[in-house]
């Protein structure tokens, strides 16, 4: 699985640890996962910007959560103090229910960043773990490296693989600018060589050739059949037997074949 691939689409040898991506219509080195809402692929070049994208988010919910839980316990503390003497006798539940109804966008906008928080928070923690462990989400949920059936030469431990997630420079793409540009992907030789040639469209060197084969079931070869040159014109069929006719028709006055027709007006 870590091996270097063909992709038929972008006509290269994608290097290990990429995916081509249906949706971007791209190989992705060190493909994570397509993300809807960023509209992009994360992969080598962008997964550091995901994961702070990720804690920025994901504080951003807490903290409005927090904002709106805020809100609606003022409220609740101020429920027995808006005028009426019967309000020290309800209980916590309708006390509650007075404040809620009194902060009603506060807390359906509370609970709908609750439940972001919830989520992004679960997500952010998943990446983390993977970042720990110098691992993919598609290799996570594939189970590349699951009961060691692969290794995973890329876990060095958790600080260095913190370390070169974070911390190592960023690399180039490899993707031209113009989209009409030839993409070269840098590999040292590709998985299998396609019916013995080289990726320069030569033949490879002691490569047996299969001879070409006629209709007839004669072999062929550099352009000759049976010795004779392939370039060589042959006679129409159709105006040999047109002349025969016509010389038949012309000795038919005389009896005679159109040769001697032809033998006798001469003389």
């Amino acid at each position: 699985p870590l091996g270097y691939r063909y992709c038929s689409t972008c006509n290269i040898f994608r290097p290990p640890r990429s995916k081509h991506c249906n949706s971007c219509n791209v190989c992705v080195s060190k493909f994570d996962h397509h993300c809807p809402w960023v509209g992009n692929c994360i992969g080598e070049r962008n997964h550091r910007f995901f994961f702070v994208f990720l804690l920025c988010i994901s504080a951003m919910t807490v903290l409005t959560t927090i904002c709106a839980l805020c809100v609606v316990v003022e409220a609740f503390q101020n429920v027995p103090e808006d005028g009426n003497d019967d309000d020290d006798d309800l209980s916590f539940v309708q006390r509650l229910w007075k404040a809620i109804l009194s902060e009603k966008f506060t807390f359906i906008f509370g609970s709908f960043t609750l439940l972001c928080a919830w989520s992004l928070i679960s997500l952010l923690c998943f990446h983390a773990m993977i970042i720990s462990v110098a691992q993919t989400t598609n290799e996570r949920v594939r189970g590349v490296y699951r009961f060691g059936q692969v290794e995973n030469d890329a876990d060095h431990g958790c600080c260095w693989n913190w370390y070169t997630a974070a911390c190592t420079p960023c690399p180039v793409s490899r993707l031209p600018r113009d989209m009409s540009q030839q993409v070269v992907c840098n590999y040292v030789e590709p998985e299998e060589v396609w019916k013995g040639d080289h990726e320069d469209g030569a033949a490879a060197a002691g490569a047996p050739s299969t001879p070409s084969t006629t209709a007839g079931g004669e072999s062929s070869s550099n352009g000759r059949i049976e010795g004779i040159d392939s370039t060589s014109t042959v006679q129409s069929p159709t105006k040999s037997s047109q002349d025969d006719k016509a010389e038949l028709e012309t000795g038919a006055g005389d009896g005679r074949p159109g040769s001697e027709a032809e033998e006798s007006n001469t003389s």
